[in-house]
């Protein structure tokens, strides 16, 4: 399976959705599909792709490169060109943009740009769903444990990456379907301050899961024990939908060392398919909850 580290995702901002749109329209007029764009201009398909769905940014060689190709007129290239210095905007992740790996950078980047995520969570719940101190645990079983001030640093970066899922403005916020393995209620949480401490932590999380499923903009369903070895064996994954073209344009996996970003439309869509199937097979939100609740009061008892 081809994977690609895709990186300078930016939140695309009206402007920048303009911009695309523009350059769209242009590519279209001159007749051209996006793989000649590419092939002519030595970029990969996906590049005119991204670009085109306000995906990322166009520096401004790339746009020269764009205009020239196209023969915009002297007019509407200097429109294109004032359009592209007025939308390099930055977002709250900017100010973290020294301590942050490019990956995670970009994941930051590109969940604030999203209308829609929809993720299969294994091991654990998804990030944009966890407690603090559920992330801090998660942080220290780290072989290499952070020091203080870089624990406190991770976790606020964790609350700021919440922030998707209430309303922005005038964004929306952020759509929000997960599938988590029941298994995942049944593990025990280790805390250095005892099994009672580990249980509190479980009980929070699983009320706060609780909580988040009340959210309008939030779907969380359990695939449940019952069903056997589930229908997909790649593991925890997660599709973002384009706030541009409000389709799945990007998956991303992550694992102990980096992320990966899928963004080849085929394969994309072959996970969308992947989602699907596992959501067929999994408990309806409903019955999720009261599973979860059920769970909660055998930790109470």
């Amino acid at each position: 399976m081809r994977r690609s580290m895709v990186a300078g995702y930016d939140t695309p901002s009206v402007r920048e959705r303009n911009l695309a749109k523009e350059l769209r329209t242009l590519r279209r007029a001159a007749q051209l599909q996006g793989k000649d764009v590419a092939g002519r201009l030595g970029w990969s398909a996906s590049k005119v792709s991204r670009i085109e769905n306000g995906r990322i940014g166009i520096g401004v060689e790339d746009l020269e490169l764009l205009i020239a190709l196209y023969a915009v007129p002297y007019e509407r290239a200097t429109f294109l060109r004032r359009l592209a210095d007025s939308i390099r905007a930055k977002g709250w992740w900017d100010a973290y943009r020294e301590t942050l790996n490019p990956g995670y950078g970009s994941l930051i980047k590109l969940e604030a740009g999203s209308s829609a995520l929809r993720s299969y969570c294994v091991l654990v719940p998804h990030a944009l769903l966890m407690t603090r101190d559920f992330a801090r645990q998660i942080i220290l079983l780290a072989p290499q444990s952070p020091s203080a001030s870089e624990l406190e640093h991770r976790l606020e970066v964790v609350r700021r990456r919440q922030e998707v899922l209430q309303a922005r403005g005038d964004r929306e916020p952020l759509q929000l379907s997960v599938i988590l393995d029941e298994s995942f209620l049944h593990r025990r949480v280790v805390s250095p301050e005892g099994d009672e401490a580990g249980r509190a932590l479980m009980r929070q999380q699983l009320e706060r899961l609780l909580a988040d499923a009340e959210r309008p903009n939030v779907t969380l369903r359990l695939l449940p024990l019952t069903v056997g070895l589930p229908p997909v064996t790649v593991g925890s994954f997660s599709i973002l939908g384009s706030t541009a073209t409000g389709s799945p344009d990007v998956v991303y996996m992550e694992n102990k060392s980096r992320i990966f970003f899928i963004d080849a439309e085929s394969e994309v869509n072959s996970y969308v398919q992947d989602f699907e199937l596992i959501a067929s097979w999994a408990l309806t939100p409903a019955a999720s909850a009261d599973r979860i609740r059920r769970r909660v009061a055998d930790l109470d008892s």
